[in-house]
């Protein structure tokens, strides 16, 4: 209520507002600030520190899916990480290069709903156990899971995703300000991801061969690089074909570049068809392909080489006015083995690759084309 005061000014009646929280002077705030602690699991801390700063490295996605469900479980020492991806116009499903290869641990639903339903009404961060009835939900490919730490992942209050990961006790978020620090990394990966997303779609325009839309040159040298990366890690062989149209020169000059660039597209088509989710194709130049095939050694090369070969002799391909082209090609085969050839420089390996793989595609070239012909990598890869 107003009074007014000998003098005739009016102001507010001196009294305490009921709630209100005690007028404290700007050193005793300082004071106080400095005072209070926080309890804090200092391993994961520093751990989500360095994760932290490896998410914001991330160049792509598939660099970021990368350290979601592979180094991530390794740098926290979880089970295993399973991510779900919400995806209802397959948008992430043509952006993902080879995303079969994560298996369920990499799933993009086309219906939010299974995501919405392992959280509440405000989704947050929750950690349960093998009582909970979302455990059959979560990790269902997983044994000895004994807790899940579920990270919804949002955008602007919208569920993008949804991050599990498999424990085996519960003490690594055991109090509220490790359930904010884990909270604050998954707002981070949400970002990330959103940024990677978008960095995907504009980069996506500029690896993308126009004529084929299979990767271009460039495409193909960051699979190339990403795919050696992975081999070493997985100790498991890469190869690589390098694939040319035989005499394509005599049948541009024949039959124009309008029927050259129809055959072109439908040898990658035909490849492209024949390849597993988790294998590459590539044009490098005008009648050039390259083939990545991750897992492969040299026997199973040499017989998705053949079999390339010999299904493209076999094409009639036809140029819809009543004409039957048919070409051969000839490739080059090169194969890397983690075990018998060691390799520290990652870049300078994948450009001894692509240099032997050549060298092989103009052996086979030189002995009259349609042939497959294979080269080895030295041993003194450094």
């Amino acid at each position: 209520m107003w009074m007014q005061d000998d003098k005739g000014r009016t102001g507010f009646q001196d009294e305490e507002i009921q709630g209100a929280p005690p007028v404290v002077s700007r050193s005793e705030l300082r004071e106080q600030r400095m005072t209070e602690k926080v309890t804090l699991n200092r391993y994961l801390y520093l751990q989500a520190q360095q994760f932290e700063h490896m998410l914001l490295a991330a160049l792509d996605l598939q660099a970021l899916l990368e350290i979601l469900l592979v180094s991530m479980p390794r740098h926290f020492a979880f089970r295993v990480s399973e991510l779900w991806l919400y995806d209802p116009e397959d948008v992430l499903a043509g952006l993902i290069v080879g995303n079969h290869r994560y298996g369920n641990h990499l799933q993009l639903q086309h219906d939010a709903f299974p995501m919405q339903e392992l959280y509440d009404l405000e989704p947050d961060i929750a950690l349960i156990d093998a009582t909970d009835s979302r455990m059959f939900e979560v990790l269902k490919t997983e044994h000895g899971i004994e807790y899940a730490l579920l990270l919804p992942l949002m955008d602007s209050g919208r569920m993008i995703g949804s991050l599990h990961l498999g424990l085996q006790d519960e003490a690594l978020v055991s109090g509220e300000e490790d359930a904010g620090l884990v909270a604050h990394l998954a707002a981070v990966i949400s970002a990330c991801f959103k940024m990677a997303v978008t960095r995907q779609q504009v980069s996506q325009l500029t690896l993308l061969d126009p004529l084929t839309q299979i990767s271009n040159l460039r495409g193909f040298e960051k699979d190339i690089a990403r795919e050696i990366s992975r081999a070493r890690r997985a100790d498991q062989p890469v190869t690589v074909l390098m694939m040319e149209v035989d005499e394509y020169d005599d049948l541009h000059a024949s039959y124009g570049e309008r029927r050259g660039h129809f055959v072109l597209k439908k040898i990658a088509e035909r490849i492209s068809s024949d390849l597993r989710a988790t294998d590459m194709m590539a044009r490098l130049s005008r009648q050039k392909f390259a083939v990545l095939i991750p897992g492969s050694g040299e026997v199973l090369g040499q017989e998705i080489a053949d079999r390339m070969r010999h299904d493209i002799e076999d094409f009639a391909i036809d140029d819809g006015r009543g004409a039957v082209l048919q070409v051969t090609v000839s490739v080059g085969l090169v194969t890397w083995e983690p075990n018998s050839y060691p390799a520290v420089d990652m870049p300078q390996l994948a450009r001894q690759m692509e240099t032997a793989g050549n060298k092989a595609l103009e052996s086979a070239q030189s002995k009259g084309g349609n042939q497959v012909a294979q080269a080895r990598l030295s041993t003194l890869l450094v």
